[in-house]
């Protein structure tokens, strides 16, 4: 039989109400496609669809009958025949990619949105995706790049060049007719990132957790689910990016849905323990299970709170409530106030305690800086 999530009254955040699409992500949590349309304001429902939650939004409205009279009807039908076409090509372009590589370099590991789409969601257009990500051998890379200009791709350097040296991916390519991007990783984290320093990332822990897997009956190679799930939690959380914020909200809640009994949290917790990775995974995992999204057993959430090196009390209702206002609420934000809450973002996720963040804030922020 079918757990259905309960749902509990609002948690409110200081002065934040909560956000009207709190209500889509249990629509999507419950699998229900008759959410009511009307409770939804017009830019609210355009916020969804420019996050990349159109094709979702429109599976959790599509069966009450009332909602087709709604004008933002016809915006979400669109946007999930949109999903559908560029998904479609996407998968389409992948394949393309696993066939001209087979016998040339070792299984391609597939990442973020091509995997978890493909795998995960109840269809893969649910799941939109601006490129295509995967990962290789350094090595590799010659040969996989001989192979994408040979099927028409183009590299773009841009003015950024000298960085990719050094990088964890080599310069993006681009297909101009089929209009896909394609991002060719040989590291999980750029190397100036703090998360590397944790166990889960170093590069003999995470070989062991690329798991043999399919893809449209071609051989390639995934994260396990305890690696995924804390990739997902690290590379939303170390930036902050507005657009696309949810994305990983849905993509978190979908894997462990899908990865529900075989989840190894203890695994999960011995590997991030102390690391700015756990900070980021308590962040994500706390905001989920405030509007119980997700659920996850007590004592692992507590041993996370212990063991992770940012969060106490005020910055983590601190970092929820930007997650409301920004991410899920779709706030404007103009040039200097973006410049803030980026600040204010990265500075409270640093180790320490929350004064001393704040302070940090506060000397960032400053006029004089």
């Amino acid at each position: 039989m079918r757990r259905t999530l309960t749902h509990s009254s609002s948690p409110q955040l200081g002065c934040q109400r909560r956000p009207q699409l709190i209500s889509l992500l249990e629509a999507i949590a419950n699998e229900r496609g008759d959410l009511p349309l009307n409770g939804f304001d017009d830019g609210i429902v355009a916020w969804a669809i420019q996050s990349g939650l159109g094709p979702l939004f429109y599976r959790a409205v599509k069966d009450d009958p009332n909602n087709s009279a709604c004008p933002a009807w016809y915006a979400l039908k669109a946007a999930d025949l949109t999903a559908r076409v560029v998904v479609g090509d996407h998968l389409d372009a992948m394949e393309e990619i696993l066939d001209a590589c087979r016998g040339q370099v070792p299984p391609i590991t597939l990442l973020k949105g091509i995997s978890i789409a493909e795998e995960c969601y109840p269809e893969p257009h649910l799941r939109l995706m601006r490129d295509l990500d995967f990962l290789i051998q350094k090595e590799s890379l010659p040969r996989v790049t001989a192979v994408l200009e040979q099927l028409g791709y183009r590299q773009h350097f841009e003015d950024s060049a000298p960085r990719y040296d050094t990088h964890h991916h080599a310069a993006p390519f681009f297909h101009e007719e089929k209009n896909v991007w394609v991002e060719v990783h040989h590291g999980l984290l750029a190397p100036r990132k703090s998360a590397t320093r944790a166990v889960i990332f170093k590069p003999e822990t995470f070989a062991g957790q690329l798991r043999p897997s399919q893809f449209r009956g071609r051989e390639v190679r995934r994260l396990s689910c305890e690696l995924h799930l804390v990739y997902l939690a690290t590379h939303w959380a170390q930036d902050f990016h507005k657009v696309g914020g949810m994305v990983a909200l849905v993509d978190t809640m979908v894997l462990m849905k899908h990865y529900a009994k075989e989840l190894s949290w203890q695994w999960i917790l011995d590997s991030i323990r102390g690391s700015v990775a756990a900070a980021y995974l308590y962040l994500l995992l706390s905001y989920l299970q405030l509007y119980k999204l997700v659920q996850i057993p007590s004592d692992i959430m507590e041993d996370l709170s212990r063991n992770q090196p940012s969060f106490k009390k005020i910055g983590l209702e601190t970092a929820h409530a930007i997650i409301d206002r920004y991410y899920v609420g779709g706030k404007p934000l103009g040039w200097f106030s973006k410049k803030k809450v980026t600040v204010i973002w990265q500075i409270l996720t640093l180790p320490g305690p929350t004064f001393r963040s704040v302070f940090r804030a506060a000397v960032e922020l400053s006029p004089h800086r």
